[in-house]
């Protein structure tokens, strides 16, 4: 078995597996890579659909359109969580500084 490559990936002897399968066993061969969270998942859909209907497909300008378009839509997520926050806590003014610094808005 050849080790995993992904830099977060674990490597050290597993004693109890490597005497039971008589060969040396890796950390990195019970790990995992991490799954994109779901709900960036949901808007990399919605980005595509987004793209779909308003972008030429081919159009050299797609892919920056596309990235532009999730960018947006991750900060405007990130902006609702802080709208929630300032709901708990009125002196708050975090997602106007999160906007503004994305250049995003409502």
């Amino acid at each position: 078995m050849t080790c995993k490559t992904h830099p977060d990936a674990p490597h050290g002897f597993v004693r109890g597996a490597s005497h039971s399968e008589d060969r040396y066993v890796c950390e990195c061969e019970f790990w995992e890579e991490p799954k994109m969270n779901e709900r960036i998942q949901q808007l990399a859909m919605q980005t595509d659909i987004w793209c779909d209907q308003n972008v030429a497909q081919g159009s050299p300008m797609y892919n920056n359109q596309w990235e532009q378009k999730f960018a947006e839509l991750i900060v405007q997520e990130c902006c609702a969580i802080a709208d929630q926050v300032e709901r708990a806590d009125m002196d708050s003014y975090v997602s106007k500084y999160i906007r503004a610094h994305f250049g995003v808005e409502r």
